[in-house]
């Protein structure tokens, strides 16, 4: 008898074991199949994420506008401004151009006053443009002294300036 009991015991033990084995197989391959379910959702996104983005050579923050700043540079890259960029930037370059859906907040362009972005990768958004929100790439409508004539104007004109620490609090 008591052999009986402790091999039924045994028995039992074991076929708990298998069942716990069974159950944590089972868990790790539902937990597979979410993972690879994740990822074949998330992969078709980050592609139309990689498609948003702009093209930013390596080193353009780093470049420098080659055409010096001078009122006549400035006032051709106001003229250039005014024909290709108004519309979508508007006039003080806020993103709220006469062309710009307003209700439509994902898609707005770049408020221009605001940006800080470096002259470099100013010159190549403009050049280069971008899908979503919409951009033209200007390298087929402007020569490369023109567009640095924009990108002049924008940082040195409709730019606002950098905002400042606070005055130091009176004693």
């Amino acid at each position: 008898m008591f052999l009986k009991t402790t091999v039924h015991s045994s028995v039992s033990s074991v076929s708990s074991v298998v069942e716990r084995f069974r159950l944590v197989e089972r868990f790790r391959m539902v937990a597979c199949l979410r993972l690879v379910a994740c990822i074949l959702c998330v992969l078709p996104v980050l592609a139309a994420a990689q498609a948003k983005t702009w093209t930013i050579p390596d080193g353009a923050a780093g470049e420098k506008n080659p055409i010096a700043s001078s009122p006549d540079v400035l006032k051709h890259g106001e003229s250039l401004y005014k024909s290709q960029c108004v519309g979508c930037h508007g006039p003080k370059g806020l993103g709220d151009g006469t062309q710009v859906d307003k209700k439509d907040r994902a898609h707005r362009p770049a408020n221009l006053a605001i940006s800080r972005n470096p002259e470099g990768v100013v010159f190549y958004k403009v050049w280069n443009g971008r899908k979503d929100p919409d951009m033209p790439a200007f390298k087929s409508r402007m020569t490369r002294d023109e567009v640095w004539a924009v990108v002049a104007y924008v940082t040195g004109v409709l730019r606002s300036p950098a905002p400042s620490s606070p005055p130091p609090a009176a004693p």
